[in-house]
């Protein structure tokens, strides 16, 4: 009987993700997966659970960590993390690290563009099964501008390099969700026009292939929407003179005018990207746990 339920689940769960496949009208668009049935009582509440709860009243986030795994199409999982990870992936990485420091540096920019929940997934998002090595940070999770998730928290780590690359494509799904609800604009999307490497062509792209013909790297060539993203996440990751100065090298006028674009686009909702990578520069040196 519980194989048959569980059958069923899994079989309502895909009619609802996979609407590309059936007419409009058949799909109840209201459905929210991570919408939560019963409210967890006080009195079985954990540490995570009153750390939670003094973020979201501090910084209006909602951290979800518990949920049964997630499919996302017939194809796609993730999966909750581990309790013993996600407590001082919490503490650390997002109140330590993203949050706070950027209430404090950055308040209009926080004030308008931070997500409302932030969904902690495990591993990271499984294409196929499980256990496969296909995944990917936060596809899947990003399409909506309230709701921002990332994967990789079982893996946590104290190191300097492990918080600089995970706050780095935090930003980096972050500009997803500033994709989705403003758009790249209409000129950014015809610098490139015509010279994305597709998915069969981005993998063997160097660096300084994928720069020299407008990219930050193979990935970003991929399509418009990773374009975009590569730019906000390379601005957080590097300098000013290390940006610049690949830009100098790389002769690629396309190059220059998406940065300048996007530079500006952050600008406007308050927060200069070359200022947000001294920031996390600091922060992460800094960190204690």
């Amino acid at each position: 009987m519980k194989k048959l339920i569980y059958l069923i689940t899994v079989l309502i769960l895909l009619v609802g993700c996979k609407k590309d496949n059936y007419p409009l009208g058949e799909v109840d668009e209201t459905v929210d997966y991570f919408s939560k049935k019963e409210v967890k009582p006080k009195s079985q509440w954990n540490e995570l659970d009153y750390l939670c709860d003094s973020i979201q009243k501090a910084y209006g986030v909602e951290i979800i960590y518990e949920y049964t795994p997630r499919i996302i199409a017939g194809s796609t999982f993730f999966m909750p993390p581990q309790y013993d990870k996600a407590l001082p992936y919490t503490k650390v990485m997002l109140n330590k690290i993203w949050l706070k420091p950027l209430k404090e540096n950055f308040p209009v920019f926080f004030k308008g563009e931070t997500p409302i929940e932030f969904i902690l997934a495990g591993g990271y998002v499984h294409f196929n099964d499980p256990t496969t090595t296909a995944t990917a940070a936060g596809a899947g999770m990003n399409g909506q501008f309230y709701r921002l998730g990332m994967g990789g928290v079982n893996n946590f780590s104290t190191g300097k390099t492990w918080l600089k690359d995970h706050i780095v494509t935090l930003y980096h799904e972050h500009a997803h969700q500033i994709d989705h609800k403003y758009g790249r604009g209409y000129l950014f999307d015809r610098v490139s026009q015509g010279k994305y490497y597709g998915l069969t062509g981005y993998s063997s792209k160097t660096e300084a292939q994928a720069q020299a013909d407008g990219f930050w790297k193979g990935y970003g060539g991929y399509a418009p929407e990773e374009d975009f993203a590569t730019n906000v996440e390379y601005m957080v990751r590097y300098s000013e003179s290390w940006i610049k100065d690949k830009i100098t090298v790389s002769k690629s006028q396309d190059l220059e005018k998406k940065y300048k674009m996007v530079h500006q686009k952050y600008m406007d909702m308050g927060v200069d990207l070359h200022k947000l990578h001294l920031m996390v520069d600091s922060v992460v040196n800094k960190v204690n746990y």
